[in-house]
Order: structure tokens, then sequence, then C-alpha cells
């Protein structure tokens, strides 16, 4: 018999490869809950009386995979669906994500969920505080949409179809409560080290097709992303007026940096990045 020592190892033994990017389902429920603005449609129901957008609104994941939508109480989606009564109301939900920089093709994410809106039981406001404990429960109520479908387009691409059996058991991105912040404090502080990682990027073999123009051409790098694997950046270019130009604002390249290991909350953050940009002097 060999040595155990020799025995080649189990595969149930072997460490699980690095996940280096989001599922579906994970992009769909932070973008969900995050967004920069949700809005609510019944399709075929005037919900405004008037042309303009539908209402905006808020939403939260429940554990069973449904969403709670938080609406306020003499709005007309409130309405409609508390004179269904126990009826289902088919609806629509987009979520539109921004980045929190300014930065040319700003908008970052959209995601699309159709359902059936009811009252959501025992909706009261202590189950609004617990859901969305930054909006007060003064003139809201809860509604429930039950899903039929989701789906998501965003940095990382499109997906038209995700599972919601995952989604169900997906958690939102542990910082993206504090991307915004951060984001806009490395904007305005630390340019130096964005520019180091817009010169990196453009090393890399794979920019050198994606960059139509020299190096010297960067104008700008901007922070756009970032969540619990890495970093993102968009490198902005003045435009040349050729056929690689990119229209008014300019030539663009998006690059990620990953960190050394995903974060698992906020605190992490500053070694992350500290361990980041100390790799870039190497």
């Amino acid at each position: 018999m060999p040595h155990a020592e020799n025995r080649p190892a189990r595969v149930a033994d072997r460490p699980a490869p690095r996940r280096t990017a989001p599922t579906a389902a994970e992009r769909a429920r932070t973008i969900l809950q995050f967004a920069s603005s949700v809005v609510a449609d019944v399709p075929g129901i005037d919900l405004v009386n008037r042309p303009g957008i539908p209402p905006l609104v808020s939403c939260a994941a429940l554990p069973d995979g449904a969403l709670a939508v938080l609406v306020e109480s003499p709005s007309p989606l409130h309405r409609v669906v508390a004179l269904s009564r126990e009826e289902e109301v088919p609806a629509e939900l987009e979520a539109v994500d921004v980045a929190p920089v300014a930065v040319p093709q700003r908008i970052r994410a959209r995601a699309h969920a159709h359902g059936r809106l009811t009252l959501l039981p025992a909706g009261g406001p202590d189950r609004i505080e617990q859901l969305f404990p930054h909006r007060g429960p003064a003139g809201h109520a809860l509604l429930r949409l039950e899903l039929d479908h989701l789906a998501v387009e965003d940095l990382w691409g499109a997906d038209c179809c995700i599972d919601l059996g995952a989604f169900a058991v997906a958690a939102p991105d542990p910082i993206a409560g504090d991307e915004a912040c951060l984001l806009q404090h490395l904007a305005a502080a630390h340019p130096d080290q964005l520019a180091l990682l817009g010169a990196r990027a453009l090393a890399r073999r794979t920019a050198r097709h994606a960059w139509p123009g020299p190096v010297g051409a960067l104008r700008e790098v901007a922070p756009v992303a970032l969540d619990r694997f890495g970093l993102r950046v968009r490198l902005i270019g003045d435009p040349q007026g050729g056929p690689e130009d990119t229209g008014p604002s300019g030539r663009l390249l998006d690059a990620r940096f990953e960190f050394e290991h995903p974060v698992t909350v906020p605190d992490e953050l500053p070694e992350a990045m500290h361990r980041l940009f100390a790799g870039l002097r190497h």
C-alpha cells in the first residue's frame, strides 16, 4: 500500500478556486438594494395620470426571495394594490445604478424584475424600520413582489434569466453601503495612486489594442466601482476626432484590480487598498 503522502489528493481535499467576481444573483441583490433609483410600474394602469416616470420606490429582499417594496402610503401604486384585495397585481421594477463619481457613461447597472404585487403581511412600522432603517415609517407602506423573472446588465456583463432560487440565498456585496463615500474619497484625495493604476492598466498586454492611442493621451483615471473582490477604474483620454474616437467624452477603457483576498466587512478595506497600491510599486 502506498504511503499516504504519496497518494494523490482527493478532489474534495483540494482547495476550491478563489472566486474573483460576484455571481449574477449577488449582483442583482446588490443592485436592487443599493440602486440610485428604483421605479415600479403596473402595465396597463396609469399610476400618475400624467406623463412621467412611474413611482420611485425602495426595495429589499425577503428571506424567501421575494422583494419587499416600500411605497408612499398615498401613492397610486399602493392604492391599486390595496384595492385589489386578495388578487395579485402584475408589476415591473427597474433599478438603475449610477456611479457616485462623475465619469463618462455614468450608468453602471440596470436590473429588471417582473412579478406579482400584494400587500406585505404584517407590514407595519416595525417591519418597515427593520427592512428600511434609513427611511422613517411615517407615510409609508410595504408591498410584496413575488418574482417571476429577474435580469441584470452591469459592468460585469448581462444575465437575462437569473435563477430565482440562487437569488433567494444570495447576499448583497458587504461593502455596497459604503462604496459611494469610498469612491468619492479616492477620487478627491488619491489622484496620484489612481494615476499609477492607469499606468499599470495600460502596461497590460490586453490594453494595447483596447486603448487606441499613446499612453500620453490618458487624461484622467477615475474610480468607478468598488466591491469585495477589487477596484474598477475608468481611464479617460482626449478625443482625437479619428475613427477610434469614442465621442465627446473621449477614449474610455475600464480596468479592474483585484484584492489579494476578498473583503468580507468594510473594516478590511483599508488593508486591502494598502496592499493593492503597495503592489504597484514593485
